[in-house]
C-alpha cells in the first residue's frame, strides 16, 4: 500500500513540474500546447478512492492554472475528467472494472485506446 501511495505522489509531483517547467514552453504550430499532466488521472489506481482522485485532480489542475495564468480552466477540466472516470472505465472495460480485476497493462488495446481518447477529449 505504501508503494502505491509513494508512486502516485511521485507521479503527481513529476508530472506537475514537467508540465509547468518544460511543456508549457513548447508550442506546436505556434499555439498547440502538449498536456501530459492528464496522465495522473488516467493512471490513478482503479481501486483508489474516488474522493481522493477528485481532490488531487483539482490540485493538479489548479497547480497548472497558477503557472499558466489560465483562470481555472485546467482545474475544471481535471475535475470533470476525475468525476466521469468511473463511467468511462465501466464503458471501456465492462464487467472487469465492476469486479476490480483489471490491470491497465493487461487489457485489450482497443479498450485502453477508447478509455484514453474519451477521457482526454
Amino acid at each position: 500500500m505504501n508503494s502505491v501511495i509513494l508512486t502516485n505522489a511521485v507521479r503527481f509531483v513529476v508530472l506537475l513540474l514537467l508540465q509547468v517547467l518544460l511543456l508549457n514552453n513548447i508550442n506546436f504550430l505556434g499555439y498547440i500546447n502538449p498536456y501530459l499532466y492528464v496522465l495522473f488521472i488516467i493512471l490513478f489506481p482503479f481501486s483508489g478512492s474516488q474522493t481522493l482522485l477528485i481532490f488531487l485532480s483539482f490540485l493538479l489542475g489548479w497547480g497548472v492554472d497558477i503557472f499558466e495564468d489560465s483562470g481555472g480552466i485546467n482545474a475544471a477540466a481535471c475535475l470533470v475528467a476525475a468525476f466521469i472516470r468511473p463511467v468511462l472505465l465501466r464503458f471501456s472495460f465492462g464487467v472487469s472494472y465492476d469486479y476490480q480485476t483489471i490491470k491497465f497493462s493487461s487489457t485489450q488495446p482497443g479498450a485502453r485506446i477508447s478509455y484514453v481518447v474519451i477521457l482526454v477529449l
